[in-house]
């Protein structure tokens, strides 16, 4: 997926600000990023003799009361049905099979058969699937609507691969998948504890059983996300899985839930402009969020470089928010199926005062496409400052002339670049010593940059 970070330091006002952008699909590691579930989380319950659904807000512990409860219910005899707030949207989960979700003691899945496993479970041979998205009505009673992590309790069963597509707005945005048994290829992915490098795509799970009926919690596996979306479809590729909560871990079934963290995000598709000749007739701006003063003042506008050596043919959807905590400043996620040509404009939160010339380097940090990065130090932009069609500025010669803006990942098919097209640094008030930064940086590509001390 791509994703456009920034952030700027809260550690102290006197200390320098460090910032980040990100369009990669790894994450910076070493780098400060935001503590998942800033608006709570959505707890999955199964194998309890209430299983349900819960909401609890951010900071709340096992003990604390629910805030929301979605209760889940046997209907017939494998049926599934619910009653209270209406937290995930089970009316929309099932794809294929008879169409409807089918519920076992501890194990959710795509109803099939008459009884047993097959009201329970999720089949390649099926062609079956399950999307997990929000209830409607979510954000008003949760303030909360998008997820930024998931941990998911799967049991799976005879070989299972299985593909997670994570969704922003109907677009998939993002591919991870899950490997067991036969399916795990030596040398191809990792394998759990998966804390190690949660953002990796493929995760291998030594599931310790094949999913018999006394295995408990030896044929589950938990799969750690972190991503940026708002629902997520989990397809079988090779065999079978289904959905729990826990139910399999005994005592440990409240760490083994099912569990969305929540966040709050600015939804929206970025265009090629609000014009007559438009391929795709939608703003090329995202709105603008963060007050520069808490956090940081920021906003991407995508360039249409169809007449400077590029395209400009599809809608990007995008979440855009704020990051709090630890980090001041924002993020946006995009689907990766189109090279993104962009410029962005920060305000940083205060900082201390530089000599001219002395301010801190802007470091650029390059996905290379295998989980690792390549780092790059921008320069003031060269070359011939153009409008494209919506009178937005860019670099002519970016895309026009090779060799011009050497590409610094050559084993993306993207270009990967980035310049500083306007800088300025300015003292907030005679009675405070320190300085806001603000820059308009013109960028190609998967990138991330930085700015502060090493």
């Amino acid at each position: 997926m791509g994703v456009i970070r920034v952030f700027a330091s809260a550690t102290s006002r006197s200390m320098l600000v460090s910032a980040l952008l990100a369009m990669a699909l790894t994450s910076m590691s070493g780098m400060a990023v935001a503590e998942p579930g800033s608006k709570g989380t959505l707890r999955l319950q199964l194998g309890y003799s209430s299983q349900q659904v819960i909401f609890k807000s951010f900071g709340s512990s096992q003990t604390t009361a629910a805030s929301l409860t979605q209760s889940i219910n046997f209907f017939g005899k494998c049926g599934l049905k619910w009653t209270g707030d209406n937290l995930i949207d089970f009316d929309h989960m099932a794809i294929g099979g008879n169409g409807s979700l089918g519920l076992g003691t501890g194990s959710i899945g795509v109803f099939d058969g008459p009884k047993g496993v097959a009201c329970y479970r999720v089949s390649a041979s099926e062609q079956e699937a399950l999307e997990i998205g929000f209830g409607p009505g979510f954000e008003d009673k949760t303030g909360a609507n998008a997820f930024d992590r998931l941990e998911i309790d799967v049991e799976t069963k005879n070989n299972a691969r299985l593909l997670l597509q994570v969704k922003i707005s109907g677009t998939v945005t993002a591919v991870y998948e899950l490997r067991t048994g036969s399916s795990i290829v030596n040398g191809v992915g990792i394998s759990v504890p998966q804390e190690s490098d949660p953002d990796h795509k493929i995760l291998n799970c030594n599931s310790q059983s094949d999913s018999g009926p006394d295995a408990g919690a030896g044929d589950n596996c938990r799969w750690v996300i972190n991503d940026l979306g708002q629902s997520f479809r989990i397809i079988p590729v090779v065999g079978e899985f289904s959905l729990e909560g826990g139910g399999d871990w005994g005592a440990k079934s409240y760490d083994n839930n099912t569990v969305v963290y929540l966040t709050q995000a600015e939804i929206g598709v970025l265009g090629c402009g609000v014009r007559d000749d438009s391929n795709v007739n939608l703003p090329e701006n995202t709105s603008t969020i963060g007050d520069g003063i808490n956090d940081a003042y920021c906003g991407v506008t995508r360039i249409d470089p169809s007449e400077l050596g590029g395209t400009c043919e599809t809608a990007i959807a995008y979440l855009f928010r704020n990051i709090g905590g630890s980090a001041e400043g924002c993020e946006l996620v995009k689907s990766p199926g189109e090279q993104l040509a962009a410029s962005i404009d920060i305000t940083f939160p205060a900082e201390a005062v530089t000599a001219l010339g002395a301010e801190p380097k802007t470091r650029i940090y390059f996905s290379d496409g295998q989980g690792g990065q390549k780092e790059f130090t921008p320069d003031r932009c060269t070359g011939t400052v153009v409008k494209d069609k919506n009178g937005n500025l860019t670099i002519l010669e970016v895309l026009t002339v090779p060799g011009f803006a050497p590409d610094q990942v050559l084993s993306t098919p993207n270009k990967d670049w980035a310049c500083i097209l306007d800088q300025s640094s300015q003292r907030r008030d005679s009675f405070n010593p320190d300085m806001q930064v603000t820059q308009k940086i013109l960028f190609w590509g998967d990138i991330s940059f930085a700015r502060g001390a090493n």
